[in-house]
């Protein structure tokens, strides 16, 4: 490898994909999961029920989703703000999962200022989801 390629790390490509592929499985069961419960709760007289646990279950999980985007949000500022810093990327210490050149100067910094893009909407984008959750919960 040259000195301006950072190489793969095998371990942590493997790790990944073994996270991945556990995840897609939990999403799969989940979604077996929630589906038996609908069926369940859809069983039951009346809709008003319904309605109120839907409402509820809709409102929690745009909470979560929001707490989740808010947080990326403040990882990739985090990121960036070190970018501009130590002005590389990927930053020094950092294992990627495929060989990935190292970027210095103005090119680091453009993608710093990507980072920063993509966390301004997220942020957005999680402001937006606690409004609508705080609009299904009340």
């Amino acid at each position: 490898m040259s000195d301006g390629m950072l190489p793969a790390d095998q371990r942590l490509r493997r790790q990944t994909f073994a996270v991945l592929g556990l995840a897609a499985i939990l999403a799969i069961v989940a979604m077996i999961c929630f589906h038996y419960w609908l069926l369940d709760l859809g069983t039951a007289p009346g809709n008003d029920l319904l309605i109120f646990r839907l409402r509820r279950m809709i409102g929690v999980a745009l909470t979560g989703s929001a707490l989740c985007l808010a947080l990326l949000a403040w990882h990739a500022a985090h990121k960036a703000s070190r970018i501009r810093n130590l002005r590389q990327w990927p930053l020094p210490g950092t294992r990627v999962i495929r060989d990935t050149p190292i970027r210095r100067d103005t090119a680091a910094l453009s993608v710093g200022r990507q980072l920063n893009a993509i966390a301004i909407l997220l942020l957005a984008l999680a402001f937006a989801l606690g409004y609508i959750s705080w609009q299904m919960l009340r």
